[in-house]
């Protein structure tokens, strides 16, 4: 039955503006505060599982892949330096990528990722010129292989 009093609590949905991002490239950790937006998926792939005995095809989880998509604002050129290294040597960097979000209106707490051996895949914005107002923006994507979570949310009291 439909109980009114049990519902969450409008505050306890995060707010993702509350995240801090940081990117440490060999042992120099930057605050990405020009960071405008961070995705960071799993991509799980399953493969069939045919039985003898039902009809329904059983699904297996076999692999997972970690990407991620950050808009910057283009006031830094640090990933333009990656690409650099990777031009000059022939040997892609890679890097690291911390997120933490922890929205104080919330009940959950904090939550932090570390993805590790990140790389880039993609396209990397290298100049622009216009004649319009708008902002340099450049979308950084990628791979990650693997993560840590050093903090992450509480489940809240009504779960």
């Amino acid at each position: 039955m439909f109980d009114p009093t049990n519902v969450m609590p409008a505050e306890d949905a995060p707010v993702a503006k509350y995240a801090n991002v940081f990117v440490t490239i060999d042992n120099q950790r930057y605050s990405m505060l020009m960071c405008k937006d961070f995705e960071a998926k799993a991509s799980i792939t399953t493969q069939d599982v045919p039985r003898m005995g039902s009809l329904i095809t059983g699904k297996k989880a076999t692999s997972l892949e970690i990407s991620f998509t950050m808009t910057i604002y283009k006031c830094t050129e640090i990933i333009d330096d990656v690409v650099d290294r990777f031009i000059n040597t022939g040997v892609m960097p890679k890097f690291e990528i911390q997120v933490s979000n922890e929205d104080p209106n919330t009940s959950i707490g904090r939550t932090t990722k570390v993805y590790t051996d990140c790389v880039l895949d993609g396209d990397v914005l290298l100049s622009m010129a216009g004649s319009e107002d708008d902002f340099i923006e450049q979308e950084i994507s990628g791979f990650a292989n693997g993560y840590t979570r050093p903090e992450k949310y509480a489940n809240p009291a009504y779960m």
